[in-house]
């Protein structure tokens, strides 16, 4: 039930947000200029899309996905041909994990750049350029890691197999791929947050810079941000304009008040500390085996609905981010705080781990070192950061739609 719960919620969300985004659009569009706009509308998006300088960016990005793609699966295969590593660590889970971070890691990159992108050219070029940023990514990937998957399958006797897939090794950047999916709505709503009501002439990349990060401002920070771009723009000295681009970039992304985020986060240790106390006990007098799937899938709803509510109330997906960010790591310490007596509990009762309730551990030190286990954080992070991006960015947009009905009553009275 969790599970389907934690897909429903968090990963049907980002394009379901991004086909909204889209219609809004496009219903605009055709209530300006008729079908005729919608035609050339496409074209002036697909065009500012792939003008330089986004078309060598997008070369770049492929080489470089192709040169990393070629590094790391040689490592990758080089590191588990003689078998689990001494430590334990399951290399391969552990790969199979980091392909799914760095997944997440390109669609936000991807949403920056259309962000970036639309800020000067308008949504449409922003999000044909993100978009294209993905699929260079992925092209440059499967440019190099079909013809090693062919090689590998010609000799797979070359390669202990011990672990992951039935002994399809490739898997996890096979895996890498496919998250790419996932990550495709994320340029189209980078591309509807960066986009403003009036395209800016960039000077440099240190305006663009201190642009993106003063869009998404709360109100009360509206006036200051214009304020650090005017000022910016005042400024004509190449290292000065970085040190202050730099400077105001920070101070915009970090000045603003915690305290609201700070009660979010102790909110959120609180809960998972109880939650995780419940579960292990339940599943203790249940023999239901370990808890480390309540860790995946309940935090990420207390962190979906953290940043959801402080988007919304900012009007700001940066904001929602960093309550989120604050909030998971609350979420970490609670989760520890019960898990580390827990587990030597669930040693002294000899039923196994208390992260999957599989074989006895032999000491406390190993209960206790179980839970740090890197696939296992890892795992976490992964879930946790799709849920928290996922509820910022539908937090952000809910906010934005009921600020120009705000503006409109406020003017009618």
């Amino acid at each position: 039930m969790l599970e389907f719960l934690y897909f429903l919620i968090v990963i049907a969300l980002a394009p379901a947000l991004a086909i909204a985004v889209f219609v809004v659009r496009l219903r605009n569009v055709a209530r300006r200029g008729g079908a005729g706009a919608l035609s050339s509308g496409a074209y002036a998006a697909l065009h500012g899309g792939i003008r330089r300088p986004v078309w060598p960016s997008l070369i770049a990005v492929a080489v470089v996905a192709a040169a990393l793609t070629a590094g790391l699966e040689r490592w990758y295969l080089s590191g588990i041909t003689n078998g689990p590593p001494p430590s334990g660590v399951d290399f391969a889970l552990l790969t199979f994990l980091l392909a799914v971070l760095a997944a997440i890691g390109c669609g936000t990159l991807a949403a920056v750049a259309a962000a970036a992108t639309a800020r000067v050219r308008g949504f449409g070029a922003g999000a044909v350029g993100g978009l294209l940023a993905l699929l260079a990514l992925a092209g440059g990937t499967a440019a190099v890691h079909l013809p090693m998957r062919a090689a590998y399958l010609a000799q797979p006797h070359r390669i202990s197999v011990f672990t992951l897939a039935g002994g399809d090794l490739l898997t996890p950047f096979e895996l890498f791929l496919a998250a790419l999916i996932w990550a495709l709505p994320w340029p189209v709503l980078g591309a509807a947050l960066g986009a403003g009501k009036r395209r800016r002439a960039v000077r440099d990349v240190w305006q663009l810079l201190l642009d993106l990060a003063t869009t998404d401002l709360p109100d009360a920070r509206v006036t200051w941000g214009a304020a650090l771009r005017a000022e910016l723009a005042a400024i004509d000295p190449p290292a000065e304009r970085r040190a202050f681009a730099v400077s105001g970039a920070w101070a915009a992304m970090w000045s603003r008040s915690l305290y609201g985020a700070w009660l979010g986060a102790a909110t959120v240790a609180i809960a998972v500390a109880g939650g995780s106390l419940a579960a292990s006990r339940w599943s203790l007098a249940h023999d239901r085996g370990g808890i480390l799937s309540f860790w995946v899938s309940f935090p990420s709803f207390l962190l979906f609905a953290v940043t959801l509510a402080t988007a919304w109330h900012a009007r700001s997906f940066g904001s929602g981010i960093r309550s989120g960010a604050l909030a998971g790591a609350a979420a970490l310490v609670g989760a520890l705080a019960v898990g580390i007596p827990e587990a030597v509990v669930w040693m002294d009762r000899r039923a196994g781990y208390l992260t999957t309730g599989d074989a006895v551990p032999p000491t406390w030190q190993a209960a206790v070192l179980d839970l740090l286990r890197p696939e296992f954080l890892i795992v976490m992070v992964v879930f946790w950061t799709m849920a928290a991006a996922g509820g910022a960015a539908l937090g952000a947009a809910l906010g934005r739609l009921r600020a120009p009905g705000a503006s409109r009553s406020t003017a009618g009275r």
